[in-house]
């Protein structure tokens, strides 16, 4: 009985693995990629950045401990006027001084450049959040086209096998013929080469379609075995709503804008410079010639302060004018930049669209094609079987055949790569809202 259990364990498991994935899998699994994870973890990097600059707005609370062994005592020379040698050492200090202190201290003014540096460091998290989600979109647009060519490869691979098997239908037909003398060797011949040929396009068919599961299975980091017929995309795409979308929405956009900001931020920490900085200081401290820090007999032992300073910059060589025109010409590059990215998506959109129109025509020009072809193999067919047509027409009839199923095939699979594809391009948010 453990035998039997163990072989329907593994044969329920050969089943499950061999599994077709639906798109929605494919789709679900690219969320689990590894660069997806190491993105991830740069965007938990940067918050982290981002929490620590907000500490510069807060008090600073230091501890410090010094210690130092003199080699002499310090001692002080007397002069008087009326006596022009030192009238005799008189010490000052003993050989051992221990310092401590807990200082606290507060920059009430920076000029801006605390907030600005806030700002900037919460910035590039929120860039590194889209830079990550955008990452993810792209690679649901690797996952898509892959997952399409596999299904497509698959359609076509199973094209030419119907094609193999007329042929081999052909053959012993014409075999037939041939053992009773009623076909010339060459008719024979010529089928048993197209035998050959589409063997070897079969061959071909199938390492095409390992490779791009192989692709598809190192995005997804996982094995993938096949792919499901794509869903039905039962839904219209409107230009104008996918163009307005895509330009307010899409991740990579919203990271140009955002990268925008980092960049004013950089101007307003360039323009601190020309303000003062003002900070305050309290500390508590004590001196002594030993660890108790409770004085060394010559100074008093609590030495606790409070105190201001204030530190301005007047000139220096112009270089602070120099930082904010070069923030400037950054913010300037910046916003050209953005300006051509979203022309560029609108075109890149607009072309998808009319290859989509086009797509719709081809499929209907395809399908027309396999009826036709389909009725042709019939009378070809018919025709071989009574001797009036020859074994070259039949073939080449099975091989435009399966041609056209194939190209068929093909293009369904790209009609939805192509609906998905624009679906991508105008954002994630968009994506999924039509593609749950």
């Amino acid at each position: 009985m453990r035998v039997i259990g163990y072989w329907l364990l593994v044969i329920g498991f050969s089943v499950t693995s061999a599994q077709a994935e639906s798109y929605r899998d494919i789709i679900a699994g690219v969320d689990r990629a590894l660069a997806l994870k190491s993105a991830d973890a740069m965007v938990e990097a940067a918050g982290l950045q981002a929490e620590a600059a907000k500490g510069k707005n807060l008090p600073s609370l230091d501890a410090h401990l010094d210690a130092v062994r003199l080699k002499d005592d310090p001692v002080m020379y007397l002069h008087f006027p009326l006596f022009p040698a030192p009238t005799g050492a008189v010490p000052m200090a003993t050989k051992s001084q221990w310092h401590g202190d807990l200082t606290l201290s507060y920059p009430l003014f920076t000029g801006f450049a605390v907030t600005a540096s806030i700002d900037k460091a919460s910035y590039e998290h929120a860039l590194a959040a889209l830079k990550r989600d955008d990452l993810r979109r792209n690679l649901y647009l690797q996952a898509t086209r892959l997952y399409t060519a596999v299904y497509a490869a698959g359609r076509i691979l199973e094209a030419q096998k119907k094609a193999k098997k007329a042929m081999d239908d052909a053959y012993k037909k014409a075999k037939g013929l041939y053992d009773n003398g009623l076909l010339p060797p060459a008719d024979l011949y010529n089928i048993e080469a197209k035998r050959y040929a589409i063997e070897a396009e079969i061959t071909e068919s199938k390492n095409r379609k390992s490779q791009l599961l192989n692709r598809l299975s190192y995005l997804l980091d996982r094995p993938v075995e096949t792919a499901d017929a794509p869903e039905a995309a039962q839904f219209t795409l409107q230009k104008k709503e996918i163009l307005q979308t895509a330009l307010t929405s899409r991740e990579d956009i919203r990271a140009l804008k955002t990268s925008l900001k980092v960049d004013e931020s950089l101007e307003k920490l360039a323009k601190s410079r020309y303000y003062p900085t003002v900070g305050v200081a309290a500390a508590l401290k004590k001196h002594g010639d030993t660890l108790r820090l409770n004085g060394d007999g010559y100074t008093n032992a609590d030495q606790s302060y409070v105190g201001a300073t204030m530190s301005w910059n007047l000139f220096e060589g112009f270089s602070d004018e120099k930082r904010v025109e070069a923030a400037r010409k950054r913010i300037l590059a910046a916003k050209l930049t953005l300006r051509d990215y979203e022309k560029r998506v609108a075109t890149e959109l607009r072309n998808a669209f009319l290859d989509l129109s086009a797509m719709r025509s081809k499929l209907l020009s395809a399908q027309m094609e396999v009826k036709a072809r389909k009725e042709y193999y019939k009378l070809t067919l018919g025709r071989f079987e009574n001797q009036l047509a020859s074994a070259d027409e039949l073939s080449r009839a099975i091989a435009d055949l399966a041609a056209a199923r194939a190209k068929v095939s093909a293009l369904k699979s790209e009609l939805f790569n192509e609906k998905m594809t624009i679906l991508l391009m105008s954002g994630l948010e968009n994506f999924r809202k039509y593609f749950r």
